[in-house]
């Protein structure tokens, strides 16, 4: 079995960067063949730009898609994101760590999506959904936040921190993984978070415990629902009677100011 681990922060030192060792190693003593990449420490350019192409399919004007399928179906894909895609089409189970950065997450991972995800070879037009090309392979997140639990919560201050995942996660449905439900590990950086318990144990080592302990147990881990192919007619509209996962994908508007440009 095949995993490959995927650290989108800054400082390989932090919080993140002790899960994805955690993660590394826990996969490791159960057998798994496992491969990292820090994005941070490789120094992975997060912006897809005609630099990376030194033989352009068009000179004139940067088309990312023509430019990703060109150089993929010649074998000159960057090497760096050469080995990314080598790497995600390797493994059976990709787990990405990542802090909350402003609702969303950081650049660097958005951009190592765009760059590797790369058009023509990890998804096409007939390759995606159900029929992507990660179809049968499984993806987990684990997430940090700064915030509280509570501040976190479907009715607290800053939002529901799964709803604002679904746009993080719904990528990797795109081209075909199946997605875990994410693991989300709230309050990183506070007081408690620092100070040890009475117990003489830290918040740092129950949460990698508890990380390490989920590891354990993937294939009890619950999947988050999208909707299937079968779901949309021919208009790309779900259909009158499928069912409703969340509410990016419904049959009436969820936001009453979104109402109007459905009409």
């Amino acid at each position: 079995m095949q995993a490959h681990v995927v650290l989108a922060h800054p400082e390989t030192r932090s919080f993140n960067g002790l899960l994805a060792d955690t993660t590394r190693s826990t996969l490791a003593a159960a057998g798994w063949d496992v491969t990292t990449t820090d994005l941070q420490a490789s120094d992975f350019d997060p912006r897809e730009s005609a630099d990376h192409y030194a033989d352009r399919a068009d000179p004139d004007r940067f088309h990312a898609q023509t430019e990703q399928r060109h150089h993929a179906d010649r074998g000159t894909t960057p090497p760096e994101v050469a080995a990314e895609v080598d790497r995600l089409l390797a493994a059976d189970l990709l787990v990405v760590h990542f802090p909350l950065w402003w609702f969303g997450m950081p650049a660097i991972l958005k951009g190592w999506m765009d760059r590797v995800f790369v058009y023509g070879q990890v998804y096409t037009s007939t390759k995606r959904y159900d029929a992507g090309v990660c179809s049968g392979r499984r993806m987990l997140t684990c997430v940090t936040t700064g915030a509280s639990a509570d501040s976190c919560a479907h009715d607290g201050r800053e939002g529901d921190t799964r709803m604002l995942l679904w746009p993080v996660l719904f990528p990797f449905r795109y081209v075909g993984f199946e997605v875990l439900m994410p693991e989300v590990l709230h309050g990183i950086g506070g007081v408690d978070f620092l100070e040890g318990d009475v117990d003489g144990t830290s918040v740092v080592d129950r949460y990698a415990d508890h990380w390490a302990d989920q590891l354990t147990r993937l294939d009890d881990r619950p999947t988050v629902p999208f909707n299937r192919d079968a779901d949309f007619g021919d208009d790309k509209r779900l259909v009158a009677g499928a069912q409703v996962h969340s509410p990016f994908v419904a049959h009436e508007p969820q936001l009453p100011w979104a109402a109007d440009a459905h009409t």
